[in-house]
């Protein structure tokens, strides 16, 4: 933590706002699989990444076994003075790689 700030990654952010987005549309909370699926990655790094979040004291877990992930009125506040620490978009990130994949594909 910096200056009242916490910094982290743009993808974690971003799981962060979705998590906040999905309990406040939905009154329960996203499976690691939703949260996997929204930004297209397995549940086992959606769980890292909540994992990380929960670390960091973003969000709570509960005990269950299912939605277990939780967030107070303090940690959904603390949600939007959060900065990136990165400066590139993971969607662009992405679409590089995808491209790195294909042109090298056709190399080999």
């Amino acid at each position: 933590m910096k200056n009242g700030h916490i910094f982290l990654s743009q993808i974690k952010l971003d799981v962060l706002k979705f998590i906040k987005y999905f309990i406040t549309h939905n009154d329960y909370a996203p499976t690691y699989k939703e949260v996997g699926s929204k930004f297209r990655f397995s549940r086992a790094r959606a769980g890292a990444i909540i994992a990380e979040l929960f670390k960091l004291g973003l969000i709570d877990k509960s005990k269950q076994a299912h939605r277990n992930i939780e967030l107070t009125d303090k940690q959904l506040e603390k949600i939007s003075m959060l900065k990136v620490n990165k400066s590139y978009s993971t969607m662009e990130f992405r679409k590089w790689t995808k491209l790195w994949k294909k042109v090298f594909m056709k190399l080999v």
